[in-house]
């Protein structure tokens, strides 16, 4: 599983960081992604279901959260 952290970065790179790593990422593959709570955690999940990728767990990780995807086929 690959894993990316974009915790200390903000919008719009967050999603663009985001989409770079799953270009990276073979279909069915997982990618966890460790982001800040607020409007990363909020929207990141929405976009991704979006674009028709799973978003397998959404898990509170102290004061982050852990997003993991699977990579559309």
């Amino acid at each position: 599983m690959s894993f990316l952290d974009i915790t200390g970065d903000v919008c719009p790179m967050t999603l663009v960081r985001v989409r770079m790593a799953l270009e990276q990422v073979g279909p069915g593959q997982e990618l966890e992604i460790l982001m800040a709570p607020g409007e990363p955690v909020a929207s990141i999940p929405r976009t991704l279901r979006d674009e028709g990728h799973e978003v397998v767990s959404v898990e509170r990780d102290g004061g982050a959260f852990r997003v993991r995807v699977r990579k559309k086929a």
